[in-house]
């Protein structure tokens, strides 16, 4: 799913963020109120990576809980993961 031009995902443009639409989509589904969300986008828009703002990486068919100073998985990884795993 999409998300049309909304002025988060301008905010999020604005920002740098290459894939706003996607991260507004996830940060529209995590907040749980309008200040909440007005939060988390701040906190995007300031630089912070989108993992430490969400609280959690996808990682290999998981959720994996993430915090400052947590090294953050990352999805080009998955594929050393999987080659070790073998």
């Amino acid at each position: 799913m999409t998300i049309p031009s909304s002025p988060i995902v301008t905010r999020l443009r604005a920002a740098g963020c290459v894939f706003a639409e996607d991260e507004a989509r996830l940060l529209l589904s995590s907040a749980r109120t309008p200040a909440e969300l007005d939060a988390l986008v701040a906190r995007r828009a300031d630089g912070l990576p989108l993992e430490q703002v969400l609280g959690w990486a996808e990682f290999c068919g998981l959720r994996i809980t993430v915090a400052p100073g947590v090294f953050v998985p990352r999805r080009r990884t998955e594929f050393l993961v999987r080659q070790a795993a073998r």
